[in-house]
């Protein structure tokens, strides 16, 4: 049997990095990026103002306290979108909201917080030869040159590096992207998975169950993981046991970037999956894995494609996926690092097992009193589904182990499916 380690390894050498595509701006969400992203222009392109304000010449307020303020004659309103109509003069300032192009003359913006608006004052206005009705504004603190100004290039420079190859496009990046002006970005594409569910036990969902059937789940879970993980789920449907269609659908999946069948690959006489992958040429790189649950696990390439034979328990195929299929989806994705996180728990149960295989143990992990406890979610059946709808995480116990005790350490491999309850916010890596 080949241990898991191996597994992940020729699973990880057998697949590639996909091509490249361009998508639109809003589907590039969690895709990888294929290219440097160079600013095409300042970002922001002109001066701007943080706050809403006043814009005015920082000199102009020296000595200013809410005791002593320092009196501005307001001369016109600025929105953001538009550009003053005049420059600031001495003794003057703009009304000014955020975002909005600084005026020319102006230096500083006082946020409206710190002033007061005063109107319907006359004063005698310098260099007018009559009084002058208009608005001031009061300011309660002497401001300094820059302050509460965005600078032109403040983010980006015209030219400079803005996202690098590789990265996983993310909301922050969307934004980013959409302000230098780039509706299609050019990304790895996501894999097209076939799926393929294999079994004359096996009925659709929507099928009235009878006597000796079953109504296919693993067609619908493995879907949801192609998905989770950032694939393209392609639902080849349910195929008995009958070589020559398992054959032809096998054929039909190999049009796609990946395929994963479930069931078919044990021992048993109607495990025909395993010999339609040898008739069609598989380079088969391993037929049965050192876990539990997922020993009969089968991987390689045919015509260049990865296939994966998952075993037909729904809790081996899915934890299989997990460890096997979900890394070369990423992979081919483009993306690096990590599939799961892990971590150190202690665990709240005893623990036997039999030497010889590493175990996967469904599991519920919460955060508390400074560390992360673990418990089993009950009978751990390779056929009992709820155990993984229970479930947060996966206990990871080593080949050589057997009985662990309640209280010790154990590692546990965090699941980050929507709609998983969050565990704690402290992380504490393995």
């Amino acid at each position: 049997m080949t241990k898991v380690e191996e597994a992940l390894t020729l699973v990880l050498d057998s697949v590639k990095v996909l091509d490249r595509k361009k998508v639109k701006l809003r589907d590039s969400l969690d895709k990888v990026l294929a290219e440097d992203i160079y600013a095409n222009s300042d970002i922001p392109p002109f001066p701007n103002s943080a706050m809403d304000g006043y814009a005015l010449i920082a000199s102009d307020t020296g000595g200013s306290s809410a005791t002593h303020p320092r009196r501005l004659r307001v001369v016109e309103d600025l929105r953001a979108g538009y550009v003053a109509t005049r420059s600031l003069g001495r003794g003057e300032a703009i009304r000014i909201m955020t975002g909005a192009p600084l005026p020319e003359g102006a230096d500083a913006v006082i946020m409206v917080e710190e002033t007061k608006k005063l109107e319907g004052l006359r004063l005698k206005v310098a260099g007018e030869s009559e009084k002058h009705k208009g608005e001031f504004v009061e300011v309660l603190r002497e401001i300094r040159p820059g302050e509460n100004i965005r600078r032109a290039g403040e983010d980006l420079r015209k030219g400079e590096l803005a996202i690098k190859e590789g990265k996983v496009i993310g909301p922050a990046e969307i934004g980013l992207l959409a302000s230098l002006g780039i509706g299609r970005v050019p990304v790895i594409r996501a894999p097209e998975v076939a799926i393929l569910a294999t079994g004359d036990e096996l009925l659709e969902v929507n099928e009235t169950l009878v006597p000796g059937k079953i109504r296919s789940s693993n067609n619908y879970t493995l879907y949801g993981q192609v998905l989770h993980c950032g694939g393209i789920a392609v639902d080849l449907g349910i195929v008995g046991d009958i070589r020559e269609e398992i054959k032809a659908r096998i054929e039909s999946g190999l049009d796609y970037d990946m395929l994963l069948t479930s069931g078919g690959v044990s021992v048993g006489d109607y495990d025909l999956v395993k010999d339609v992958f040898v008739e069609l040429g598989m380079e088969m790189r391993f037929r049965k894995v050192a876990m539990k649950p997922g020993k009969p696990s089968a991987f390689g390439l045919i015509r260049g494609k990865p296939v994966f034979g998952l075993p037909g328990n729904p809790v081996s195929s899915m934890v299989v996926f997990e460890q096997f299929v979900a890394p070369a989806i990423l992979k081919m994705s483009g993306k690096t690092g990590p599939h799961k996180l892990e971590v150190l728990a202690i665990l709240k149960e005893d623990i036997n097992k039999e030497p010889g295989r590493k175990y996967f143990l469904r599991a519920w992990v919460e955060f508390k009193d400074g560390c992360y406890w673990a418990k089993t979610t009950g009978p751990q059946g390779s056929g009992i589904l709820r155990s993984m709808s229970l479930a947060n995480a996966l206990i990871i116990i080593p080949e050589r182990t057997g009985e662990i005790k309640a209280g010790e350490k154990v590692r546990v491999q965090l699941w980050d499916y929507p709609g998983t309850e969050r565990i704690g916010k402290k992380i504490t890596l393995f």
